[in-house]
């Protein structure tokens, strides 16, 4: 199955915040520190806006046969100062239907994203944030060129915190 890769646009909102809410149960099945906080459909879509109106970040759609097939965003952000180069584009959502997946579209959204991330000014890396307990995900990031970087810890501040 084929998908086309192109920005989004308002007409993909809906298919994008359908999308967006398996992704979030996944990642909440994946991990009991994740709570789902209730993001009405019009809160997302003011929010995948303005992501569209930002020069500094952009958001791809694959779409197949008139549907969202997958998406993915990405943002320039500033570097800690002890890091260079100073600037770097960080993915901040990649989801495929899983009607789509190990066909491609990951890896062409990914591809979208590294060729919008060259052409900004002095920009030479990505950087991603993958869930600890999402080896599948972790496996796709590396297979796409991607290396762990920094371990991200966590823990709670009461004695009784699971830590899971």
């Amino acid at each position: 199955m084929t998908a086309h890769i192109r920005h989004v646009t308002a007409e993909d909102i809906p298919g994008m915040y359908r999308a967006w809410q398996e992704m979030r149960q996944h990642n909440a099945s994946l991990d009991s520190r994740i709570v789902l906080v209730p993001v009405t459909e019009g809160e997302f879509a003011v929010a995948v806006r303005e992501v569209m109106d930002r020069p500094a970040s952009v958001a791809f759609v694959a779409e197949s046969g008139g549907q969202v097939a997958g998406f993915i965003t990405g943002a320039v952000e500033q570097n800690q100062p002890d890091r260079l180069p100073e600037r770097h584009v960080t993915v901040g959502y990649l989801y495929v239907d899983p009607r789509h997946r190990r066909s491609g579209i990951a890896r062409s959204l990914v591809e979208s994203v590294k060729g919008w991330a060259a052409k900004q000014d002095g920009v030479n890396h990505l950087e991603m944030v993958v869930l600890s307990h999402d080896d599948s995900a972790a496996r796709f990031w590396q297979a796409v060129g991607f290396a762990p970087f920094i371990q991200r810890l966590w823990a709670p501040l009461d004695a009784g915190g699971d830590g899971a």
